[in-house]
Formats: structure tokens, C-alpha cells, sequence
């Protein structure tokens, strides 16, 4: 810790904090402070984080890797999306997801418990990343504009763009305030709305519900759910369950006729 003889650094950043744990969040707040870093913002999840993100506009977000829901790297990916150039420091007890972190771009990997020296690196670096500006070389997307069907799709991994087939998507869904399109193997979120896309996509996909998009082709059964409203279950690995809206029920019957 600093001394009374050691004024600490004022960096001028302003930070959020999220993590599920209330004293790791006043422990790490602390520790900022004594770095002058001014905490703005906090939150116990990443819907929360989300939805705080855009009144608070930090410049670093210090994530937990772990919370219920979607973890601290799903949350880097999702405010990535929105804020490119926003550092995101992963705070965490575990190492385990120090590569994926990094794959998904974020500016440092720290272990708790956090050491003040160590939390100076990771401000080193973020200040770095701020000072760099964005990456002049970084491509820029068009907005959907009306035209022939989708067949890709590029989302933002990192300082690049990962192109993904739609071919390869097995599902789009509305969740923590982002759309997010998965497929067998990863989710990535898209900072587009379920309409604007919907308008684009090919007639492989159907509207379910509010909140989805599913490929017919990905359907392996509709199953009932109470109240007369069904669920449809997707070839994923993990065999998620999508709710069929009671009023979408009669076109989907139109792409899916019942033989039975």
C-alpha cells in the first residue's frame, strides 16, 4: 500500500467494477483509489454491467472471470461490441481463462488476490491502449442497408473481424441487452438489433419469438411448455430449449407441416 510520504499517481481514469462479490468489489475500489483511480460504477453481474455501461462511460472496466450468468469474458466480448476501444482488465481467483481473455482482447489478466504493484502494470498498460487511440487499420462495417439476403456475418474478435458463415448459425437470440449469434462451437455478440437483421436474413431463418431467430434447419423437435405454448429444440451440443411465441405457432406449422 502507499504511504503517507507517497502521494499516490493521479491517472485520471474513471472505472467500473464488476464482479458478484461485494468485498472483492470494495477491495479492488480500494485499491484503485490508492492509485488514483476513480471508481464510478459497480455491479454484481453482467446484465447489470450492461446496462450501466452507456450513463457511466468508463474508461477501464475491471471484470471478475466467474458470475452467475454470462461470465467476465462473455462481458468483454458484449461491451467490446458496443465500445471498441474500452480497456477491460479480468480480475479473477482462476487462470484458466487467461488465453481465451486475451484472444477476445483484453488489456491484462490479473490474479487475485491483487497486489498493488501488480494492479500498476495493469493500469501501465491500459493508460497505453488509451493513449494508442484506435487502430487506424481496424476495418469499418456499412449499416445493413436493404439488398439480397445475408450469407455472412463479421464480428468483432480482438482488433479484427472474424467472418462467420450463416450457414454456421444455429440460433440468434436477444440476451443482456445484445444480440448474440451462436453456433455449434462459440457465441458471438453482433451490435445489430433481432429486426434490422431479421429484415437481411435468409428464409432458412424464422422468427420465434421476440427474443430469437432459429434456422428450421436446426430444429429437432417442438415440444410442449405449458399454456399451449411449445419449445423448440435446436442441434446444438447442448440441446437448448427455444420458446415458440403461441402466435408464431401457426407459420411455423406452414415451414414445418405436422404428418401426425
Amino acid at each position: 500500500m502507499t504511504n503517507a510520504a507517497t502521494p499516490a499517481p493521479t491517472l485520471g481514469l474513471r472505472a467500473m467494477i464488476v464482479d458478484d462479490e461485494p468485498l472483492a468489489r470494495d477491495e479492488l475500489a480500494f485499491v484503485l483509489g490508492e492509485l488514483g483511480v476513480e471508481v464510478i460504477a459497480q455491479a454484481a453481474t453482467a446484465s447489470a454491467a450492461l446496462a450501466a455501461f452507456g450513463e457511466a462511460s468508463p474508461d477501464v472496466v475491471f471484470v471478475d472471470l466467474r458470475m452467475p450468468g454470462p461470465d467476465g469474458l462473455a462481458l468483454a466480448e458484449a461491451i467490446h461490441a458496443r465500445a471498441p476501444a474500452t480497456p477491460i482488465v479480468v480480475v479473477s481467483a482462476h487462470d484458466e481463462g487467461a488465453l481465451r481473455g486475451f484472444e477476445v482482447g483484453v488489456a491484462d489478466y490479473v490474479l487475485k488476490p491483487v497486489r498493488l504493484e501488480r494492479l500498476k502494470r495493469a493500469l501501465d498498460r491500459v493508460r497505453a491502449r488509451l493513449d494508442a487511440g484506435p487502430n487506424e487499420t481496424e476495418p469499418t462495417l456499412a449499416p445493413l442497408t436493404p439488398g439480397q439476403p445475408l450469407t455472412r456475418l463479421a464480428v468483432r474478435r480482438r482488433n479484427a473481424y472474424v467472418v462467420v458463415d450463416l450457414e454456421e448459425v444455429v440460433y440468434l437470440e436477444m440476451k443482456d441487452e445484445l444480440v448474440w449469434a451462436v453456433t455449434r462451437e462459440d457465441r458471438f455478440a453482433l451490435d445489430l438489433t433481432l429486426s434490422a437483421l431479421e429484415d437481411r436474413l435468409p428464409e432458412a431463418f424464422f422468427r420465434s419469438h421476440r427474443g430469437y431467430l432459429v434456422r428450421v434447419d436446426r430444429i429437432l423437435a417442438i415440444e410442449p411448455a405449458g399454456a399451449g405454448t411449445f419449445d423448440l429444440v435446436l442441434d446444438h451440443p447442448s440441446k437448448p430449449k427455444v420458446p415458440l411465441a403461441r402466435e408464431r405457432a401457426r407459420l411455423l406449422r406452414e415451414r414445418i407441416p405436422i404428418a401426425g
